[in-house]
């Protein structure tokens, strides 16, 4: 089975363009390429809930370090144990700004265990990211210079490159510009049927 880790940070759409190419069919088939889309997220959220750790979502990042990173690697191995019956899209982070500096979203310990095959980067350009979480009334964040943006974005171009040097795993950067979100998703959708044709058939 295929796992695919896409990240892109906040305003760059990602999660609009894996559900934009999950409904995507190839030319000539009625069928559509079979892959499930998971929000890391999401299932540590889940994984706190079950073990009461957390009453809401937000209470994710009250949690210690320790604990963060015990629910962490809760979360992974549901994930890779999802991954041995059915091709994966694995929705996340590249990279958490710290105000100490950048973590990586996606550490050494749970690489080994998640063995992905493909990692891709969403990208817009700054002034595109500024002004859609500008629109986003749904989610209450910060303002951030375009400046500290573009740092962000190289950081995770620069960690996403230490990500596929401990994975063997190529990075593909796909870029969702305004009005080209059809683009993006074909460009996505073009790449999840060549990786789903190059995994060995049982």
């Amino acid at each position: 089975m295929v796992l695919i880790v896409v990240t892109g940070m906040p305003g760059t759409g990602s999660s609009t363009v894996i559900e934009e190419a999950l409904n995507l069919k190839l030319k000539g088939r009625e069928e559509s390429i079979v892959f499930k889309s998971v929000n890391y997220g999401d299932v540590m959220y889940e994984t706190a809930l079950e073990n009461g750790l957390v009453a809401n979502r937000d209470g994710v990042r009250t949690l210690s370090g320790e604990k963060q990173r015990e629910i962490q690697m809760r979360a992974c191995k549901k994930i890779s144990k999802m991954s041995e019956n059915m091709n994966l899209i694995v929705d996340t982070h590249c990279t958490i700004k710290m105000p100490l500096g950048y973590l990586p979203g996606l550490p050494e310990h749970v690489l080994r265990e998640l063995k992905p095959d493909q990692f891709v980067l969403i990208e817009a350009t700054a002034e595109e990211i500024a002004a859609r979480r500008q629109k986003d009334k749904t989610r209450e964040r910060d303002a951030e210079a375009e400046s500290s943006i573009e740092e962000h974005q190289f950081m995770n171009r620069a960690m996403s490159m230490a990500y596929a040097c401990l994975t063997g795993a190529a990075v593909k950067i796909i870029e969702n510009h305004d009005g080209a979100l059809d683009k993006a998703a074909e460009g996505f959708f073009v790449l999840m049927n060549r990786l789903s044709e190059s995994e060995p058939k049982p």
